[in-house]
């Protein structure tokens, strides 16, 4: 498998089935009540990459089973996970769009935006437990509890400056890997893998969230607003601490310019751009880069545990895809 192989190839082997699911997610949507239904009916018109619904698809075309249906529950379940965890982010973050859009709490206020997130979380649930397997929603439950948890830390970890990088992989597990884990996880279970299998595709979904959160908080600093669909530079205003400006910060050619800008009591909006433009020159930018393509080569090292097939070329290309991607 090539590198440079970038775009969305790791869709080629699941094209269908995620045509389906976009019909299948947006009909179950429409079915909810008023308001509920038109604010996710928004969030899913406003596009993404639906990256959780292909791993679930993609991890369950490496077994042998193929209970199509569950797979769709599962798929649609984690989706609405992944959506309602949006939805609080942005309220808690008091961010005014996402991908373009105005935020469900800029438009429709902060209560109904905890409603829906909190409707959506229990929609999840409640597919997911239509599927009827135990293993399947205890692990369910235990994502949505690590990622508050994770929240919290987040929170709580607020323009701290001088976090380890345990303390960060910590975050960003909680934050966004053990979701991807949770749906590798799913669908190799419904696909029938058996559990050495299963296991190793849960840590590529895991390793595979690593990578990509990693390479995500340097689109923070380097991508522009339309690009990301949200604004440049914008965990730092939340007080985010992420690795570009942790390891910009031990660049020698930095020489302390930016814990003289970080130091001070409050920060404008100038001083946010000059930290983006002393992370952009530094080389905190290639060396977050390098640590998640090491992420992204541990992820591929795991599909050494399935023969070759076009899924396992697809899991394959998304460890590129997520390092390489511009928005």
């Amino acid at each position: 498998m090539s590198a440079t192989m970038t775009g969305t190839d790791f869709i080629v082997p699941i094209r269908t089935e995620l045509e389906d699911f976009e019909q299948r997610l947006h009909a179950t949507v429409r079915a909810d009540l008023g308001p509920v239904a038109e604010a996710m009916e928004q969030i899913l018109d406003a596009g993404g990459k639906r990256l959780r619904p292909a791993l679930v698809f993609l991890a369950a075309g490496l077994g042998p089973a193929r209970r199509i249906d569950d797979i769709h529950r599962a798929a649609m379940a984690i989706e609405f996970i992944h959506n309602a965890t949006l939805i609080h982010d942005d309220l808690i973050d008091g961010a005014p769009t996402r991908r373009g859009l105005r935020t469900i709490h800029e438009s429709l206020g902060p209560n109904p935006a905890i409603i829906i997130g909190d409707y959506y979380f229990a929609k999840g649930a409640n597919l997911m437990s239509q599927i009827g397997n135990p293993e399947i929603d205890a692990v369910l439950s235990q994502t949505v509890m690590t990622i508050c948890f994770g929240e919290m830390l987040q929170l709580t970890s607020q323009r701290r400056y001088d976090q380890s990088l345990d303390e960060y992989y910590a975050k960003i597990e909680r934050k966004t890997a053990v979701l991807l884990a949770a749906s590798t996880f799913c669908g190799a279970v419904l696909g029938g893998l058996e559990d050495r299998q299963v296991e190793a595709i849960r840590s590529f979904g895991r390793l595979l969230g690593m990578s990509f959160q990693i390479a995500d908080d340097v689109l923070d600093y380097l991508a522009t607003e339309q690009e990301v669909g949200k604004p440049v530079g914008n965990d730092l205003k939340q007080g985010t601490v992420t690795l570009p400006l942790m390891l910009a910060r031990h660049d020698p050619a930095v020489d302390g310019r930016l814990d003289a800008v970080l130091a001070k009591p409050a920060l404008d909006d100038a001083d946010y751009a000059e930290v983006v433009r002393i992370v952009r020159g530094s080389r905190g930018i290639d060396e977050s880069y390098a640590y998640a393509k090491t992420f992204g080569d541990k992820a591929r090292a795991e599909l050494a545990a399935f023969p070759p097939s076009a899924y396992r070329d697809a899991l394959e290309s998304l460890t590129y895809y997520v390092v390489g991607r511009r928005n």
